[in-house]
């Protein structure tokens, strides 16, 4: 108890300190609207004292409503006091909200832990693409009228609709949960075939990609991978897939990316990582096929 009352007295001190500091990150849309599924960039900078230690939001972190496409990194400026930090963010958007929002975190490292100190929140909008139809616009008045024929056996149309319908709800009662299962099935390996195909076209180029390139590639695996066994993969670390899926080699392969992304070391192997991780995602498709056939 004693440090446990200790450690948080140390922690107080610190957020004390910090805001004595005025560190405050600074936060911004660079346009001030967007349409539907169109990169924008946000940037987010720091000034703050040169014997602290920082962290920028990266890949893993959850921008929503945005999807993250990409960072660009720019040099740490110091003096004898202070540093400045900067990065600009290309993010995308599919929601229909005419404003949104978004602010971001800057995390203070001390020892173990860290503190997030948030940018003030920026907003864009949403441009319309769709122009509205203007009602000035008047109906043709001296258009040819023709008598139309009446004699349609309309009784016979509706006894068709009727016997249509009937088939159809009989065919939802006694086969419908067992369609359902086929069609959730063939969907899954319709997805699964298409990201092996483009993943496979991408294995044999990826020493010569860039980290940028490389983490958004193990971006695409994990939203796949979330995809198929309905587990939130994009939201988790290397250490807690490992933790869900118990499985030292993949936990191995996932770290030798780790490293490639933030120390740009091991990119000869960084093929080897992939194509495990492609495989992987066969044995986690298998997995969930299993548990639909099941009924779960």
């Amino acid at each position: 108890m004693k440090k446990y009352g200790l450690s948080l007295i140390f922690s107080l001190a610190f957020v004390i300190h910090l805001f004595g500091q005025q560190i405050e990150p600074k936060g911004k849309f660079l346009q001030d609207s967007m349409a539907i599924g169109e990169r924008i960039q946000y940037s987010l900078s720091i000034k703050y004292p040169a014997n602290f230690q920082i962290l920028m939001p990266d890949s893993l972190y959850n921008f929503e409503p945005f999807e993250y496409s990409r960072k660009e990194y720019f040099p740490t400026q110091s003096d004898s006091s202070q540093s400045f930090d900067s990065v600009v963010y290309t993010l995308t958007s599919f929601e229909i909200d005419k404003i949104q929002k978004l602010k971001l975190p800057v995390f203070i490292i001390q020892g173990k832990d860290s503190t997030a100190v948030y940018a003030d929140l920026d907003s864009v909008f949403l441009k319309e693409e769709i122009e509205v139809v203007s009602d000035s616009l008047k109906m043709k008045t001296d258009a040819i009228i023709t008598k139309l024929d009446k004699d349609f056996n309309y009784p016979y149309l509706i006894a068709f609709l009727v016997a249509l319908g009937i088939v159809t709800l009989l065919i939802i009662i006694i086969f419908g949960k067992k369609i359902r299962k086929k069609w959730r099935i063939w969907r899954l390996n319709k997805r699964h075939k298409k990201f092996r195909e483009s993943m496979e076209a991408k294995l044999s180029s990826v020493g010569e990609m860039s980290v940028d390139k490389i983490e958004k590639l193990l971006h695409s695996w994990k939203k796949h991978a979330e995809f198929i066994s309905n587990s939130p993969y994009r939201k988790l670390t290397s250490k807690e897939i490992n933790q869900m899926q118990q499985n030292d080699e993949l936990y191995e392969n996932l770290k030798a990316i780790d490293r490639v992304i933030y120390s740009s070391k091991g990119k000869n192997n960084a093929t080897d990582s992939f194509s495990f991780l492609l495989n992987y995602a066969d044995v986690i498709l298998d997995e969930r096929i299993k548990l639909i056939a099941d009924g779960k």
